[in-house]
Parts: C-alpha cells; structure tokens; sequence
C-alpha cells in the first residue's frame, strides 16, 4: 500500500522533531553536568581556603609542603589541582619545585598519567597539558610517544610543549626537535617557541646543531632559537652556514652573526653589508645603526644607491641614528644623490628624524642643543627653514 506524499512528509518531520528534542535535551543535560560540576569545584575551592593560605605562608619554609588533612573526593582532587597549576604556571625557581613536589605527593602526576591512556582525544591532550604544567620528568618518554602519534595534526604543538616543559635533558629535547621537524618542518618560529618553553637552556642544543647538522628545518629552527641570544661559540658555524645553497639558512645564519658585531673584524660587517643577497644587506645596514657602530658610514652611503628599497630604508634608518655625522651624510645623500629613489628615501629618514628631534627637544630641554645642531645642518646642506619643511614635504632635489 503506498503512502501518501502528505504522509511521507509528515513522518520525516516527526522524525526530525524527535531528533532534534533529543539533542536539545542531550545538550541540556551535558550543560547542567558542567553546571553542577563548577559548583561543586567553587564550594571545594572556599572549603579549602584555609589550606591554600597555609601554602601562601609557608612556601618560603625549606620544609616541603604538607598535603591537607583528611581524606579528598575526587572533585576536592580536582579544585586543588586546579589552583596548583594555576600557581606553577606563574611562579619559578624553588617556588614551583616545591609545588610540583606537593603535585607528586598528592598523586596528582600519576593520576594525569592514567589519563594519557584514555580512549577520548580531549582527555589525553588535557592530561598532557597537565603534566607539562607539573613538570612531570618522569612522564617525558610517554610524552614523546603521544606526540609521534599526533602528527601532523596541530594538537602535536600543545602535546610538544608539554613534552618540552617535562625534558630532563637535552637529548629528550633533541628528541622532540626531531619529531617536530619531521611532522612540521615548516613551522620554525612555532618549533623553537616550543623547545624554549623547557625549563633546560636550548642554547648549547641549538649550537651543537649548527655545528653538526645539515637539514634545512633543524637548522632554521636552531637559527631562529638563537635569534637574540648570545652565543659567541656558534660563531664558527655561522661562517659555515654564510656559504649555504639555501637562502633561508644564508639570511638567518647573518641575522645570528650579526647579533656579535662587536666579536666580527670590520672586513666581516662590510662583507655583509656587499653580499649579492639583498635581505643581508639590508639586516647588515640595519644592525650598524642598532649598533651605533660609525666606522661603516661610508658604506651606508653607498647603500643609499641600492636597486632594493629595504636596503636603502635601513640605511638612511641607520644613518639618522648615527648622531649628527650621519644627519649630514643623510641630508647630503638627500640633497645629491643621483637616483631620484635614493634621494627621496634620504629625503623622509631626515624629515623623520628632524620631528623626532623636535619632539624629544619640545619635552625636556636637554634634547634642544641636539635639535637646534640637526635644524642647523638640515638649513644648511638643503637651505630649508622650518616653515618651508612643514609646507613641502614631497620634494626630493635641492
């Protein structure tokens, strides 16, 4: 017996209805868990206030932290918990060895390490931030384990991190360099942020991969680590990585080098300051002006006349924080250079530098004699006075 169309249509939105009631009333109910969850975590937290202000008091003791009296449910576990991590993520030092010492104790390591088995995702990656947090040494290998697993997926960062935070050693951190290159060898920045989070220095880590490594991703994330630190023994191998085919490794293994100007013979920065790669001379000009060093003035002058436009910037940049000699040769660059970009790139480094002066002088008077030097120079090589300056700022020649 066939059914009517009106009929079909109105067991498909019965069907339709029961469903979506159904998940309104799953949802429902999976809030007013959460709900009641919270509150029962609340009440344990004002339960037990009066042991967290013993902790407050006593964590400069070098007696080791008590765990509170009496028998804990598990929702008391958790609030405890809770307020731990919170304290560990934001203290150092002695402080957070003895609270992940108090973590241990209270069995809080091992019962994370349970939940690394767990059949749900979420609940394996929570474990694994949780232990990072705790600084869990002993969980590392397990750590690693999980993060092979993961992948490619994103979710290796926050289970990396956390394998990072738990290294005891810089093989486990070698380790876990590995498997983040292998699966995201790309994400250079990300990598070293993670490997840095470890409580171990990375430096000598990210040294001895300069010195014996060729991947390109090892060696770019061992590059970027090091971006900003001082690591005076790597010098050698920045050398080596200067004559790389790879024009990432050549860039940022100058920008590295270039952070021990003061350790480099002069031939060096000016080698830099010619290498047939425009983004190393560009971060060599920079580097001479956030450096002060005047003796490479000349050379910034002849950069005013590069083809690249971040090279003549960084120039004229650097040449303005050069004090008044530099003022001059950038005025005179604005005033005479022969390639119509190159003068009006000088051109704006002086105008900058002139409201900058201004600006400094009009807010403490010691700074007047330094603007009424630059105005003077300024009048003087492109015969402009203040008024003129503020009404025409587009012209380029003298």
């Amino acid at each position: 017996m066939w059914i009517e169309p009106l009929d079909q249509a109105a067991s498909v939105l019965n069907a339709l209805g029961l469903t979506a009631a159904g998940g309104f009333a799953a949802l429902f109910l999976l809030r007013a868990r959460r709900s009641a969850i919270a509150e029962r975590m609340k009440m344990s937290l004002e339960k037990h206030q009066d042991y967290f202000t013993y902790l407050s008091a006593n964590i400069d003791d070098t007696d080791a932290l008590l765990p509170p009296p009496g028998q804990l449910s598990s929702i008391e576990l958790r609030a405890i918990q809770s307020k731990l991590l919170e304290w560990i993520e934001t203290i150092g030092g002695e402080y957070r060895g003895k609270l992940t010492a108090l973590c241990r104790e209270l069995g809080l390591v091992e019962l994370e390490r349970k939940r690394l088995s767990s059949p749900r995702q979420g609940v394996r990656l929570e474990a694994a931030y949780h232990l990072g947090v705790m600084r869990a040494t002993e969980c590392t290998g397990e750590l690693l384990q999980f993060l092979a697993k993961e992948g490619r997926e994103s979710t290796a960062f926050v289970v990396g991190r956390a394998a990072a935070k738990c290294a005891g050693t810089l093989e486990e951190l070698h380790s876990l360099l590995l498997l983040l290159t292998e699966y995201h060898p790309a994400a250079h920045q990300l990598i070293a942020d993670t490997v840095a989070s470890s409580s171990l220095d990375p430096a000598p880590l990210f040294a001895e991969l300069l010195h014996n490594e060729n991947n390109e991703a090892l060696l770019a994330v061992a590059l970027t680590g090091l971006s900003g630190r001082n690591c005076p023994e790597t010098l050698g191998a920045l050398d080596r990585l200067l004559m790389s085919g790879l024009k990432e490794i050549r860039i940022k293994a100058a920008k590295v080098l270039l952070q021990h100007s003061h350790l480099l013979p002069r031939e060096r920065i000016s080698e830099l300051i010619r290498h047939p790669d425009w983004e190393i001379r560009a971060a060599a000009a920079k580097a001479v002006g956030e450096q002060q060093l005047g003796v490479y003035m000349e050379e910034l002058v002849r950069c005013m006349a590069d083809e690249e436009w971040w090279v003549r910037h960084y120039s004229a940049k650097s040449l303005s924080q050069l004090g008044p000699a530099g003022f001059e040769a950038l005025c005179e660059a604005a005033c005479g250079a022969e390639n119509g970009e190159s003068r009006e790139t000088a051109r704006e480094a002086v105008l900058e530098e002139l409201d900058r002066s201004e600006a400094s002088a009009s807010r403490e008077a010691q700074h007047i004699p330094t603007y009424n030097q630059l105005n003077f120079i300024y009048r003087r090589i492109l015969g402009e006075t203040g008024s003129e300056r503020l009404a025409s700022t587009t012209r380029i020649g003298c």
